[in-house]
């Protein structure tokens, strides 16, 4: 895995889809290059001292050969407000790739459980198992039809996409782990990859716990640093002392080896 590297980088596009969610295509070409499914980036696009600290994303895609990445940013807080302001041609400084790439691929059928901006943390992974010709069965759950994020990329690279939201405006009226469920029923899937729900996490944790799934947990933090230093992000190990943090240790976890609460 390569050492992350600390970059000025250059904002390629920005656009808003869905509603509330921009996303920006930075290059950078090192970042680019060495990034894997998984992986992470601290961004700071503004030139004050508010906010004081970058913020972390989730590399949705990477473009070695364009030296370009995609990244999916909601927008709720002062720093995304300002990323989400940021004109063609901008000046952003990035740090990257952080935390571990996925590297294990040995499935018979991968399911992705995923819901509002935790579904850009899987399309990398999406895309990785597409070209290793592996069977991708996304669940992408949302509010309502207009919350759903990254519905047109994960279409691409998945074998089917499942569609659940909470008011019936589109797909299974419910929650989606009943689709979850009947995936593992109909002997799909073998491993399970989650993010953007507390819900969902416990949920395959005691799939994974029961021994009907390898379940894998996309975790969050509040990281000041990306790199081990602030323990912002830490995590308590399951059954043992101690903590993992989602930055180095992560943020891609085994469920039976964290608590979920």
């Amino acid at each position: 895995m390569a050492a992350p590297v600390y970059r000025k980088a250059i904002l390629v596009s920005r656009k808003e889809s869905p509603k509330g969610y921009m996303h920006l295509v930075i290059r950078e070409e090192q970042i680019a290059q060495t990034a894997g499914p998984g992986q992470f980036v601290m961004v700071r696009g503004w030139h004050t001292g508010d906010p004081i600290l970058p913020r972390p994303f989730d590399i949705v895609l990477a473009d070695p050969l364009k030296g370009i990445f995609r990244l999916c940013i909601k927008v709720e807080g002062k720093g995304t407000r300002f990323l989400s302001t940021l004109k063609k041609g901008s000046g952003l400084y990035v740090t990257g790739p952080l935390g571990k790439s996925i590297t294990e691929f040995d499935s018979a059928g991968t399911a992705l459980l995923v819901r509002g901006a935790g579904a850009a943390a899987v399309v990398f992974l999406a895309e990785t198992l597409a070209k290793l010709k592996k069977p991708v069965y996304t669940v992408l759950s949302a509010s309502t039809k207009s919350r759903l994020v990254c519905r047109s990329l994960l279409e691409q690279f998945s074998t089917d996409v499942f569609i659940a939201t909470d008011d019936g405006t589109e797909g299974y009226s419910g929650n989606g782990t009943d689709l979850l469920d009947k995936l593992i029923e109909e002997g799909k899937v073998d491993t399970v990859y989650t993010c953007g729900a507390h819900r969902f996490a416990r949920h395959v944790k005691a799939l994974d716990l029961a021994g009907k799934v390898r379940g894998y947990l996309f975790l969050e933090g509040n990281m000041g640093c990306g790199m081990g230093d602030c323990h912002g992000c830490a995590v308590k190990k399951e059954g043992k002392d101690g903590y993992a943090l989602v930055c180095m240790d992560g943020p891609v976890f085994r469920s039976r080896d964290v608590v979920v609460e």
